[in-house]
């Protein structure tokens, strides 16, 4: 496979160059591989030179200008590398002109540059003029020839350039900012202009090294420029001493350094802790140490497609997590919460890749909260909230056991020496993350020295917060599906029956409580004995408590509903008074059902006068507003009685008044019809009396007015 090569384009003022015919600038030479629109678009902009003004005028050395070397990421992803220097006299010898030579390094191979800064600080190969016999063809390189060489004592190299360590701070924070806040950053340095821009590469190169390698892929800087100008992909432009001036509109808010003035602006650090600043320097000296951070960095960013590789926040986070790992442990114990969330964030982010050594760390961690708690040692309510969520995406899944363990110690230990609140919070960070809730209750309910401690306490603890019917169904619903075992278990059998009927008493609606109730067992499909027993035990309330004086329709049917389908055992297990009530509704429903309705006799047959006469009281009340040829035989049960002769004060009398009060003259009469075509209400051929009269007396209210009506005779 061929290695993708290395292309090369100069510029400066010739006679004629590759884009031009005429004389002028342009690109006088290029390697073959190099698109010509790359050229135009990419490198031109950046083919720019500004000599000192000062050198120009008493026609100084020209060893004395200042190299502007450049590097920036192109928008096609190659790294450009580049240097423009004065070169005196153009071929006319009049015109003082410029010459840059910049190497093109392809995408792929960008990487060798970025991780190794010296290829890109200690480049030999820059050429410093073009001798135009030569040609316009520039070959087309494996390499760039570049001058290997430690930079020795760092912190001593910024002193010597008047950098000290807050300034350092602040210089490596703006050029870290600079990728993701979009603002540039004008540094310039103390010193004769081209001993400025050699100290600006030197600088340069120091904070490059302090750069995390996906910062180092999209960082661009120019070591030498006369003014501060903004300029595309450009990142980092040292400029003249002299040319950052205070209120100059177009750079107010950019990042600032006037170091010979000792001014910056906008780089000001706030207080507290800068982990990753604080780490760069303290490690200045040893690039071994740095280089493993950045490589920790990149395995824990591999996938990340938001950007977090550019952001100085990202660094802030894992330069602790890295310290950690070292076995800096008091990195950790200064805020033990705070690293596990990070590293949480970081595990849980579905974009990334590699998480072994996150795991690793995780576990270590884990290992270290075990011991604290072994020691007595309880973690802090935040702490274990981030621990159990860990149990989602520990692994192997086999240290969820030992996970399971933990928490139980903890809650135990809790108990025992902070009971109050902090082991309610433990239990409601616990209770929020259903699987490790599951896998703790499950555990415990399996073993009887922990049911009491660990299951009945916090189980009486939550139901004593139950209020309404409806609290302690999401109750039983919670436990139903975290930890279906509860269910099995006496106490808690017990302690939610008694709870539930606890409130069911104490409800203003019990038909519609003991519904809900019903509802929640049926949609739960809980078929348990628990479920059995608990609705057996709502429902025997409920016919205890219900009043048959004020029992409305829809509650008798609301009733009837639910107790329609028990079996023969329940009504057996009443006692004597919800037995008759049992008895009384039910011998209602049956003959709301029935097709034919049986004569009074055969109805009441097996009932004693005070029953018949609270079924007769009901059945007054559930025939309605509106009667019709299917509810007459009922208005006949709902006012029988079996010894009645008299024809005065009969209960015919109250029957058609029932009739005519619930439905009118205009329900009279056909009730009148059917009347004649019962055998109850005969004496042989005859018409008892007591209806006979009965109906006399109606017909003859108001003076006889309905026999007046002819519609009526």
């Amino acid at each position: 496979m061929t290695r993708h090569l290395i292309e090369q384009q100069y510029y400066t003022r010739g006679r004629q160059g590759i884009f031009r015919s005429n004389e002028g600038y342009d690109t006088v030479a290029k390697s073959p591989g190099l698109d010509n629109s790359f050229i135009k678009k990419t490198l031109h902009p950046f083919c720019v030179y500004d000599a000192p003004r000062e050198l120009q005028e008493r026609e100084a050395d020209p060893r004395e200008y200042p190299d502007a070397l450049i590097c920036f990421r192109a928008e096609t992803g190659e790294l450009v590398i580049g240097q423009s220097v004065y070169a005196g006299a153009d071929f006319t010898g009049q015109r003082n002109t410029f010459f840059s030579h910049n190497y093109v390094i392809p995408a792929l191979r960008r990487d060798e540059f970025c991780l190794r800064p010296r290829k890109i600080f200690g480049i030999e190969g820059f050429d410093r003029k073009h001798d135009e016999t030569a040609g316009k063809d520039l070959p087309s390189l494996e390499d760039i020839p570049y001058r290997e060489g430690d930079p020795g004592d760092r912190k001593r190299a910024l002193a010597r350039l008047g950098v000290d360590e807050r300034t350092f701070k602040q210089l490596l924070y703006a050029v870290m900012m600079s990728l993701s806040a979009k603002k540039k950053v004008f540094v310039s340095l103390d010193g004769e202009v081209g001993t400025a821009a050699a100290s600006a590469r030197e600088l340069m190169e120091i904070l490059y090294g302090c750069l995390p390698y996906e910062m180092r892929r999209h960082i661009g800087f120019l070591t030498y420029s006369n003014e501060p100008q903004s300029k595309k992909h450009i990142n980092v432009m040292f400029v003249q001493k002299g040319s950052i001036r205070p209120g100059a509109g177009h750079i107010d808010k950019e990042f600032l350094f006037d170091l010979p003035n000792k001014r910056i602006w906008n780089a000001d650090l706030q207080e507290g802790e800068h982990e990753y600043l604080d780490f760069a320097w303290m490690y200045l000296n040893e690039p071994r140490v740095l280089a493993d951070f950045y490589q920790f960095a990149e395995e824990v960013l591999a996938g990340d497609e938001s950007g977090a590789g550019l952001r100085l926040a990202t660094y802030y986070e894992l330069c602790p997590l890295f310290l950690i790992e070292k076995g800096r442990m008091a990195v950790y114990e200064k805020n033990r919460a705070a690293v596990w969330q990070v590293i949480l964030n970081y595990v849980e982010n579905g974009q990334l890749k590699n998480k072994k050594r996150l795991q690793e760390l995780l576990v270590g961690l884990f290992r270290e909260e075990k011991a604290a708690v072994a020691a007595r040692v309880l973690p802090a309510g935040e702490l274990v909230r981030l621990i159990i969520q860990s149990g989602r995406v520990v692994e192997p899944r086999s240290k969820q056991k030992e996970m399971v363990l933990y928490l139980m110690d903890v809650l135990l230990k809790g108990r025992l020496m902070q009971p109050g609140k902090y082991l309610g919070e433990v239990y409601k960070h616990l209770a929020a993350e259903p699987e490790m809730f599951s896998l703790v209750m499950s555990t415990a309910l399996r073993h009887e020295q922990f049911v009491k401690p660990l299951f009945e306490e916090y189980l009486a603890k939550r139901l004593e917060a139950a209020l309404r019917i409806e609290d302690v169904l999401k109750e039983i619903g919670f436990w139903a599906e975290h930890a279906p075992e509860a269910l099995r278990n006496p106490f808690f059998k017990e302690a939610t029956r008694n709870k539930l009927l606890a409130q069911f008493r104490g409800s203003g609606q019990k038909t519609d409580a003991a519904s809900q109730i019903h509802r929640f067992f049926r949609k739960s499909r809980e078929s348990s004995d628990y479920a059995r027993e608990t609705l057996d035990e709502i429902d025997r309330c409920l016919l205890k408590y219900v009043n048959l004086e004020t029992l409305s329709r829809e509650d008798f049917e609301g009733i009837v509903e639910l107790l329609e389908d028990k079996p023969q055992t329940f009504a057996r297990e009443l006692d004597l008074e919800s037995r008759e009530t049992y008895d009384l509704l039910m011998n209602l429903a049956a003959l709301e059902q029935a097709e034919v309705i049986p004569p009074p006799e055969e109805f009441f047959r097996s009932f004693d006068p005070d029953e018949i006469d609270k079924q007769q009281r009901l059945l007054r009340r559930l025939l309605g507003e509106k009667l019709d040829q299917r509810s007459f035989p009922m208005v006949w049960l709902a006012f029988y009685q079996a010894d009645s002769q008299s024809i005065h004060d009969t209960p015919y009398d109250r029957m058609l008044s029932f009739v005519h009060e619930k439905g009118g003259e205009e329900s009279v009469y056909p009730f009148v019809q059917w009347t004649i075509t019962e055998r109850s209400f005969f004496h042989g051929k005859a018409l008892a009396p007591g209806y006979r009269a009965a109906l006399k007396r109606y017909f003859l209210e108001d003076k006889g007015q309905r026999l007046r009506d002819k519609a009526w005779r």
